[in-house]
């Protein structure tokens, strides 16, 4: 099913100021492109949108192209009891993110409600002001443990208006209710997924165009 759409709910915290923004959107998994289009509920946000990116698109991981001989397991998850995804992020100022990812479907459509807990961020945090202008590529390593949990681990970084950056690292827990395809544990199943976003944000209303791909060698050393 390569094109599926998207309904999305993402709600919570950041340092104890509540937020939410529902959307929608779709995508082409054998492509690994996906948009999602989203508005604040609740009135503009307290913090940068840019924080959001990356939850937006990287919470719909059913998105991702595999190589040849792979099966995506995150579609072979949805049509076998689904999963769930347990995120930290933490960041360089001392600020922690906490989210929650839960998925349920309807025909080719993905419904995501994510809830977002961010704590402990100081009150002059960049992510604060309007300095983050782009989220940056990310390259992440993700490997199994046992037959249906999957783990992953990358860094954050985000351009800022002086032409710094600001990052976070980040750890993901993923528990699949039923085992993963069986490719992804050959070999050891360690492999690689590079992201991009584009990012189209205001404080109330945030969008993405995000492409994912998953590897196993790099090109450059195949």
């Amino acid at each position: 099913m390569p094109v599926m759409k998207i309904e999305c709910r993402i709600s919570g915290t950041m340092n104890g100021e509540e937020f939410e923004l529902v959307g929608a959107g779709d995508g082409n998994t054998d492509e690994g492109r996906m948009t999602n289009k989203m508005k604040s509920t609740k009135g503009p946000l307290s913090f940068s949108p840019y924080l959001l990116s990356h939850i937006m698109g990287y919470g719909f991981y059913h998105y991702a192209t595999f190589p040849a001989g792979y099966e995506n397991v995150y579609l072979h998850a949805a049509k076998n009891g689904g999963y769930t995804n347990t995120r930290t992020e933490r960041y360089e100022d001392g600020g922690i993110i906490s989210v929650n990812f839960t998925y349920r479907y309807e025909g080719n459509k993905v419904i995501g409600d994510f809830k977002v807990v961010g704590s402990g961020f100081p009150a002059n945090s960049v992510i604060f002001t309007d300095k983050i202008i782009k989220s940056n590529p990310t390259c992440e390593h993700i490997y199994p443990k046992g037959d249906n949990i999957l783990v992953n681990a990358y860094t954050r970084t985000w351009m800022l208006r002086d032409g710094g950056y600001y990052s976070a690292q980040v750890n993901n827990h993923l528990h699949f209710k039923t085992a993963m395809h069986p490719t992804m544990l050959q070999n050891g199943g360690s492999m690689f997924t590079y992201r991009k976003v584009e990012e189209l944000h205001s404080q109330s209303d945030v969008g993405i165009v995000e492409y994912q791909h998953v590897f196993k060698t790099p090109t450059a050393f195949a």
